[in-house]
């Protein structure tokens, strides 16, 4: 990818994305914050060449982007689509464990 690209792509949101050029005698590059994620990510111009554009910005909120999935009767459900309180009610379940009863 052409850093020009990638940079210009991340200016176009700056409410998520702020950038900065780094440029020293060892490496140059970008510091890239990904605002939603509060996340800092050093991209050098050899990592912006190599990849793609959906590799690099997934490299910037570091994997915390996941979702939760939990299964309750049966069904699966997506835990960020829930509200407060059936969010608390998760948190508060009790999980229990099954022990092996020794077979004599």
């Amino acid at each position: 990818m052409e850093k020009e690209k990638f940079v210009g792509y991340l200016k176009k949101f700056p409410n998520i994305y702020d950038i900065e050029e780094r440029i020293n005698d060892e490496m140059t590059g970008f510091i890239v914050r990904d605002k939603q994620f509060d996340t800092l990510t050093f991209f050098s111009e050899n990592a912006i060449l190599d990849n793609n554009m959906d590799y690099l910005l997934n490299q910037t909120h570091h994997g915390k982007n996941i979702e939760q999935i939990t299964r309750v009767t049966g069904y699966f459900s997506k835990v960020n689509s829930w509200n407060k309180g059936k969010k608390a009610e998760l948190k508060d379940r009790y999980r229990s464990t099954i022990e092996k009863i020794p077979v004599s």
